[in-house]
């Protein structure tokens, strides 16, 4: 990097240097020791900004960018005022947006409407476009984003809910709405969005688009099949407010990585043009997902997603760890053992994370006590804290299970296993010590509630122990041979 410094400030092959330290600069540890070659003087990357290559002056505002130059601010305004090649536009909007560009804000938006209202050429529409988007970014960057109101609560509206299928018939149950099972979920046609608010074994809440049929996945067919659907007519009698919408587009489903990336952009791009100011495309800042679902052969399914709608139900689940259960398979599992739950137990949960299963117990019905246990003390700090927010009193304890006792047996054992990370030995002994240890901890007809994605593994030491009975198999995750366990004790 050194190099390429001092090549820039002989001013040798310009464009392939600055173009080379851009690249390098993606990289945190990069930036840091860009600024320790420089000491901190830029004056040499701010003069680029006058080269005679445009794409000389477009790396070189990029890279103050990323470097967060705050004294380039006045320069890449006034090298933006006077740019007059369209393509370069853009990339000084967007180093901009890394400072403090405060001061400019209106001449930003004056920018912005002038070119909203501009004719462009055809061959200056593409980059005409990028320059709006940029300008639509920096605005939202440094004034934020004033969602709409949602205030269709009591208005009927047709939503898929989407779990894993060993949910579904308790969705189902849950809710008094007209509906039909999806392999990821269940479609309802809704009146009370509170009840579906209330309930706890769904993941997302996606709004169905109504379409004659799927869409071929082509950014211009899509933005053409959306405008004649009922997008529109769905935002706006759901919300109070004007037009615009911010959005960005997600695709999921059977594409690869680069594909839903590609997609996802080109969609945007297309969509914001062709609704006309209605839906302005904002892929950092919005309140809408347009969501595209790809099936096997290709073809996308469209619905919305309203950040507009608060999602309240796990609010508690503040501090998480990356190999937390999600709330939602915590809340679906606990409705799956709500008819073998015993009233007013006492509970355990042997490796209990940050807590979710034994606040959602407790969410489930009266829990005398409860006491959690994990190796891991950030993940206790972390589970204390969520009890708290949930106004549950749970007594987490920073302990290995196998080496905890305990005054009086427990009525239930509730918990996700831990996988771990060695070899099968090592997983088959943690199974064999769970048995042994349980038996000890848990009453006569006490019950295990187990997940797990050893399934096999579970059921070989259910057998060899001889202390438990299996009441209860529930296949979760079937290709992963996941699955809820109720077992037990004998008597």
């Amino acid at each position: 990097m050194r190099e390429l410094y001092e090549k820039i400030c002989a001013g040798e092959d310009l464009r392939a240097n600055l173009i080379e330290l851009k690249r390098q600069l993606k990289i945190q540890e990069n930036r840091e020791d860009f600024r320790e070659i420089c000491g901190d003087d830029h004056d040499v990357i701010m003069k680029c900004l006058v080269d005679d290559d445009p794409k000389v002056r477009k790396n070189a505002a990029a890279i103050l960018g990323a470097l967060k130059v705050q004294e380039s601010v006045d320069v890449l305004m006034d090298a933006y005022r006077e740019e007059e090649t369209r393509f370069v536009r853009p990339d000084y909007v967007s180093a901009l947006s890394e400072l403090d560009c405060v001061p400019y804000l209106q001449e930003f938006h004056a920018r912005l409407d002038e070119l909203c209202s501009m004719d462009a050429a055809e061959d200056e529409t593409k980059h005409v476009q990028a320059e709006i988007a940029a300008l639509r970014e920096l605005i939202l960057k440094k004034e934020g984003i004033k969602k709409h109101p949602f205030t269709g609560y009591n208005r009927t509206n047709e939503v898929l809910l989407t779990t894993l299928p060993a949910f579904r018939g308790l969705l189902t149950a849950d809710l008094p709405f007209q509906k039909k099972e999806r392999p990821d979920g269940i479609v309802l046609s809704v009146g009370d969005m509170d009840l579906v608010s209330e309930c706890r074994y769904w993941q997302e809440m996606l709004f169905v688009i109504s379409l004659s049929g799927k869409i071929p996945a082509q950014a211009e067919t899509v933005a053409a099949a959306l405008t004649q659907s009922d997008l529109m007519e769905i935002l706006n009698k759901n919300h109070s407010g004007r037009e615009p919408f911010y959005f960005r587009v997600g695709v999921t489903g059977a594409v690869s990585r680069e594909e839903r990336s590609a997609l996802a952009k080109q969609a945007g791009a297309a969509i914001g043009q062709a609704f006309s100011g209605s839906l302005l495309n904002s892929p950092s800042h919005y309140e809408v997902e347009i969501r595209l679902s790809a099936d096997r052969e290709g073809m996308l399914t469209p619905y919305l997603k309203l950040f507009t709608l608060p999602d309240n139900r796990f609010c508690y689940r503040r501090y998480h760890v990356a190999a937390g259960l999600r709330p939602f398979i915590a809340a679906g599992l606990i409705g799956l053992a709500k008819p073998y739950l015993k009233e007013s137990a006492q509970v355990l949960d042997p490796f209990c994370g940050v807590g979710t299963l034994l606040i959602e117990r407790r969410y489930a019905g009266p829990v005398r006590s409860a006491y959690g246990i994990d190796t891991f003390g950030e993940a206790i700090e972390k589970a204390r804290r969520n009890a708290q927010i949930a106004g549950m009193p749970v007594n987490y304890i920073n302990r290995n299970f196998f080496d905890f006792t305990h005054d009086y047996l427990f009525d239930e054992i509730i918990t996700d296993m831990p996988d771990p990370a060695g070899d099968r030995a090592e997983t088959d002994a943690l199974y064999h010590a769970f048995f042994e240890k349980s038996a000890g901890l848990l009453a006569e007809r006490g019950r295990i509630f187990c997940y797990t994605k050893e399934a096999g593994l579970l059921k070989k030491h259910l057998r060899l122990s001889g202390q438990f009975r299996l009441l209860k198999e529930f296949p979760v995750l079937e290709k992963s041979k996941t699955g809820f366990f109720i077992m037990e004790r004998k008597g």
